[in-house]
């Protein structure tokens, strides 16, 4: 079956009924009535079109090419030479599955979005959420990417619009001359003729140069406007930081830690190194080297702590350690505690005091107002967005979206 063009038909209708080939006919002139009811006397080639692919998507089958086809062309019969392009290349179509082709799924400021294109990027992340062992984690995941994806595309086609319609002409020349630099920079760049930077470009950034030069031209616009109509409204008072810096005071005023040691060893097991200990400590010898004759794993580290405001007296530690590392100088071994099976010796290797900073820090004002801008600037850029989409989105990007993860569910959800 083949679609042929109307003005094809009319043609075709023409020649045979003017042609002679053996018999006389008559020619006459042809109405437009004459297709939605034609004379019997008039002879046309009858042209078999298939029904109107649906406006949501084409889903073509994949057909096995080792089976015999029963029909001809004429009798409407699939065949393999006709199998819809690309399904071959893509290791989700399997013989007998229905594929999704390609779908518009909707406008976005007058561009049209296909499934095919946006999906193209994103499709080794998609088929490694629907190979998670976790279906219920994967299909989260799964929603989530193909959800994140069309809110950036939407984003970003919304930015691109609105920085365009504001260009006046003379902005647009300079944005051409500018463009036509920055490609004969590229190409300088990447070894002085056209061919060698497509070449270098597909394999480092998988872009033709044409591609390439859309990118810069995109962020360009869009950088551009964001900062006339986003940063003016990212404002950080002293007042602010103030109060970032009391919210957040124990990041930049930490506590003290102490690291504790522990050399512990067997009453029975252990008899001859329990007297070499008793007469290093004796000797007035220091934890560490002790430790290190022992040939203690980590020089004898037990654990460590972070020092509430009673120091030592507030560590979660039972009373008998607190008792014996209470007023102990670090490095300095304390008194023997005596079980029945194990005798312990602890002592406080190190306490570790970070430096407070404080608010009139200038590194600390600067990190504090850094951090609370990029915080607005991702508010007032969402707000601005938002209303980007009221007045350039010609259709409802809920059922856009919801249309995208319905192919994706279909094409790459096992």
């Amino acid at each position: 079956m083949r679609r042929v063009a109307p003005s094809l038909v009319v043609l075709t209708a023409i020649v045979a009924g003017g042609c002679t080939g053996g018999q006389n006919r008559s020619l006459r002139e042809l109405m437009l009535s004459d297709f939605a009811a034609p004379p019997a006397d008039l002879p046309l080639d009858v042209v078999r079109t298939p029904a109107a692919p649906s406006t949501d998507s084409a889903i073509a089958e994949t057909v096995d090419a080792s089976r015999p086809v029963a029909g001809g062309p004429g009798e409407g019969a699939p065949s393999a030479a006709l199998a819809a392009p690309g399904i071959a290349k893509s290791s989700g179509a399997t013989p007998g599955r229905a594929w999704p082709v390609d779908a518009l799924v909707g406008q976005i400021n007058g561009r049209p979005v296909f499934a095919n294109r946006f999906f193209e990027p994103e499709e080794d992340r998609l088929r490694n959420a629907a190979a998670m062992q976790d279906r219920a984690e994967g299909r989260r995941v799964f929603v989530e990417i193909v959800r994140r994806s069309f809110k950036q595309l939407v984003d970003s086609e919304l930015v691109v619009a609105e920085a365009e319609s504001r260009l006046s002409p003379e902005q647009q020349q300079g944005l051409l001359g500018w463009l036509r630099s920055i490609q004969e920079e590229t190409i300088a760049q990447r070894g002085g003729t056209r061919a060698s930077a497509e070449a270098s470009l597909e394999v480092e950034e998988a872009k033709t140069l044409e591609q390439f030069m859309q990118m810069r031209r995109d962020y360009a616009l869009a950088s551009r406007l964001l900062n006339e109509r986003v940063d003016p409204r990212v404002i950080v008072s002293w007042r602010d930081i103030v109060q970032e810096y009391e919210r957040r005071r124990p990041e930049f005023n930490p506590r003290a830690s102490v690291r504790i040691g522990r050399i512990r060893l067997g009453v029975q097991s252990d008899a001859e190194r329990i007297a070499l200990v008793r007469q290093r400590v004796e000797e007035g010898r220091g934890f560490a080297e002790i430790a290190e004759e022992l040939k203690l794993p980590e020089g004898g580290f037990w654990n460590s702590f972070e020092l509430p405001a009673e120091g030592i007296a507030g560590l979660d530690l039972s009373d008998t350690v607190k008792e014996r590392l209470a007023g102990l100088e670090p490095g300095r071994p304390s008194r023997p505690i005596e079980a029945r099976d194990f005798i312990s010796w602890l002592a406080i290797i190190e306490i570790q005091q970070p430096p407070a900073r404080s608010i009139y820090d200038r590194e600390v004002q600067l990190q504090l107002r850094a951090e609370l801008e990029a915080r607005r600037r991702i508010i007032e850029r969402e707000r601005y967005i938002g209303t980007l989409r009221s007045r350039w989105v010609s259709d409802d990007i809920g059922a856009m979206e919801r249309r995208l993860i319905d192919i994706a569910l279909e094409r790459y959800w096992n």
